[in-house]
C-alpha cells in the first residue's frame, strides 16, 4: 500500500511493521479502538482526535499492537498535533508501522485498497461463513450437536458459549472452561464494567490471546474463540449470530424445565404427592429439604419469573419456581449465594420473605405460609428482606401451631359468630384496624354508615372481651390477623401505625 502513489502514504515510524499483512481497514476515533479489533486491522484515525501528549500517543500504539493490529494511518489536517518521539519509539519497539496520509485522501480510498489487496482471501472467508450457516441449518433441522461444537471442529479452534457473570457454559452439559481461562474472561469483563466491547481480548497462559464477542441473549453471554485462525471482526460476529440461535434453543429448554418445576412445586405446596415420591423428585433436581427454604416476593410479571429461572440456572443453583397470583415462590438451598442471586436479579427495592428450613417435604405448605408472612414484614425491614423466626416485633410465633392457637383464642368468637349469623364482624374489624381506627374511612371502605361501624365495633368488644381503646388489646387483635394471614398463605394486612389512640365514650377512633 505504501507503494501506491495515489494514496500518498508516508511512513512516520515502525518500518519493520511494513511486513505485516493487512486483512481489514478499521476507522475509529475512540479512546480504545483495540476493543473493536480482532487482529490484522489497519487503524485509520483522524489526526485532530489524536492525543497531544507523547505518552498518550504511545499508549494508543501499544494498545493496537496488543490487539494484533497491522498498522496505524493518521489522517493529517491543520488540527493534527505533532507526532511525538514517544510514539516513534513505541512504533519501533513493537514493529508497528505508523503512516500519515494527507487530508485530501479519503479513508474510503484506503479501505478500497485494503479490500482489493485482500480479495485473494475472499474465497477462504466465504467458505468459513458458509460453514457457519451450514451448521445453523443442520441445528434447525434437528441434529443434536451444538453449532459451536461443530464450528470449533470445522474451523480448527475451540469455541465456548459462556455466561459473562459466572463463566459457566450456557449449555449445562458442555464441558466447563479451565479455571485460568474462566478467571481471565471474568477479569476482562470486570475491567469493562460488565460491558462487552466489540472484541474482548482475553490473555491466555501460553502467551496467546482468545477473542470474545457478545452474543444477543436474555442473560449476558459471550462467545469465546481460542486459537481461531484468520479471525476478523466480521467472522466473529457471524459466529456470534450462530451462537445466538444456540442460546435461544437453550432458553426454550430452560423454559420447559421451569414449567415442569413449577408444576412440581405446586403439587408439593398442595401435598398432592406423597412424602417418599416428593423426596425423590427433589433429589432429582438437586434440592435437599434439610437445607432448603421457600422464598416469597411480589411479582405480577411472568417475564421476571423466566429471567430469574435463567439467571439461577446459569449460576448452577438448583431451584423450583412457582408464580401464584401476585406472588412468586422459589424453593432453593438456604445458602447465601442463592438468595443473593435472587436479590440481584429482582433488584434492591424488591421485598423478599424467607421461610425457616423446610426439613422435610411434608412441611412445604407451612414453609410457604412462613415465607408469605416474612414477606409482609420485609417491606419495612432493613434491606427489605425478612426471615421467618428472626427476632422482630411481630415474629413472636414460633410455629404455625402457635399461630392457629392465637387465631382460635382471639378471633375464634368472631369467626364463629360470623359463620352462624352471616355477619361480617371479622372483616369489619380488620378494615377498622387497617384504616387506623377511623370511623369515617372504615365506613367508606365498607360502604356502610359510620354508625354501623360503631355498632359493629361494640359487638366485637362484647364477643372478644377486648377493648379497642386498650393498646394491649389492639396489639393482640392485630397479631391474630397476622397469624390468620400466615395460616391462609395470603399476604398479611397492614397494621395500625400506632397501637394506641385517643379514647372515646365507646371505642377508640379518630374524631372525624
Amino acid at each position: 500500500m505504501v507503494n501506491l502513489p495515489h494514496l500518498r502514504l508516508e511512513l512516520f515510524a515502525g518500518r519493520q511493521g511494513l511486513r505485516r499483512t493487512v486483512s481489514w481497514a478499521h476507522a475509529s476515533d475512540l479512546d480504545s479502538p483495540w476493543d473493536w479489533m480482532a487482529g490484522g486491522e489497519l487503524l485509520m484515525r483522524n489526526g485532530r482526535t489524536l492525543p497531544r501528549d507523547g505518552r498518550a500517543q504511545a499508549k494508543l500504539l501499544h494498545g493496537c499492537a496488543n490487539a494484533g493490529a497491522s498498522g496505524i494511518v493518521i489522517g493529517e489536517d491543520h488540527q493534527t498535533p505533532p507526532l511525538t518521539d514517544e510514539l516513534a519509539a513505541a512504533a519501533e519497539e513493537r514493529a508497528l508501522a505508523v503512516l500519515t496520509v494527507p487530508y485530501s485522501v479519503s479513508f474510503a480510498a484506503l479501505a478500497r485498497a485494503v479490500a482489493d489487496a485482500a480479495s485473494g482471501e475472499a474465497p477462504v472467508r466465504v467458505g468459513q461463513i458458509e460453514r457457519i450457516y451450514s451448521a445453523l441449518r443442520d441445528t434447525l433441522g434437528g441434529r443434536t450437536e451444538s453449532p459451536t461444537a461443530r464450528l470449533g471442529r470445522d474451523l480448527g479452534c475451540r469455541l465456548l458459549l459462556l455466561d459473562t457473570s459466572t463463566g459457566n457454559p450456557v449449555d449445562p452439559s458442555a464441558p466447563a472452561p479451565q479455571d485460568a481461562l474462566r478467571s481471565a474472561l471474568l477479569a476482562g469483563v470486570r475491567a469493562h464494567d460488565g460491558r462487552i466491547p466489540g472484541v474482548l481480548h482475553v490473555p491466555l497462559a501460553d502467551g496467546t490471546t482468545a477473542l470474545a464477542v457478545e452474543v444477543p441473549a436474555e442473560e449476558p453471554t459471550v462467545l469465546l474463540a481460542v486459537r481461531l485462525p484468520g479471525a476478523d471482526t466480521s467472522l466473529l460476529h457471524h459466529l456470534a449470530t450462530a451462537a445466538a440461535v444456540e442460546t435461544a434453543h437453550q432458553g426454550m429448554l430452560r423454559e420447559h424445565e421451569r414449567r415442569l418445576g413449577g408444576e412440581l412445586l405446586a403439587r408439593l405446596f398442595d401435598m398432592g404427592i406423597d412424602e417418599a415420591a416428593a423426596s425423590r423428585e427433589l433429589t432429582a433436581v438437586g434440592i435437599a429439604p434439610a437445607r432448603a427454604v421457600v422464598l416469597a416476593t411480589q411479582s405480577d410479571d411472568s417475564a421476571g419469573q423466566r429471567d430469574l429461572h435463567l439467571a439461577l440456572g446459569r449460576r448452577r443453583i438448583p431451584h423450583l419456581l412457582l408464580r401464584s397470583g401476585e406472588l412468586l415462590y422459589a424453593l432453593m438451598d438456604e445458602a447465601r449465594p442463592g438468595i443473593e442471586a435472587v436479590r440481584q436479579k429482582l433488584g434492591p427495592d424488591s421485598a423478599l420473605g424467607v421461610s425457616a428450613a423446610v426439613d422435610a417435604p411434608g412441611r412445604l405448605p407451612a414453609a410457604r405460609r412462613e415465607a408469605v408472612w416474612a414477606l409482609s414484614l420485609a417491606r419495612k425491614a432493613p434491606g427489605r428482606i425478612s426471615r421467618y423466626g428472626e427476632e422482630t416485633t411481630f415474629t413472636v410465633l414460633r410455629s404455625t401451631e402457635e399461630a392457629q392457637a392465637l387465631v382460635d383464642r382471639v378471633l375464634g368468637p368472631l369467626l364463629a359468630y360470623d359463620a352462624g349469623h352471616g355477619s361480617e364482624l371479622t372483616a369489619s374489624l380488620e378494615t377498622f384496624l387497617r384504616h387506623r381506627r377511623s370511623w369515617q374511612r372504615t365506613a367508606a371502605a365498607l360502604s356502610v354508615h359510620k354508625q354501623t361501624v360503631m355498632y359493629r365495633m361494640q359487638r366485637v368488644e362484647q364477643l372478644t372481651g377486648r377493648t379497642l381503646a386498650e393498646s394491649a388489646d389492639i396489639a393482640d387483635l392485630w397479631l391474630a390477623f397476622q397469624a390468620r394471614a400466615l395460616l391462609s398463605g395470603a399476604p398479611t394486612p397492614a397494621g395500625p401505625r400506632s397501637p394506641a389512640g385517643p379514647r372515646s365514650s365507646h371505642t377508640s377512633g379518630s374524631a372525624d
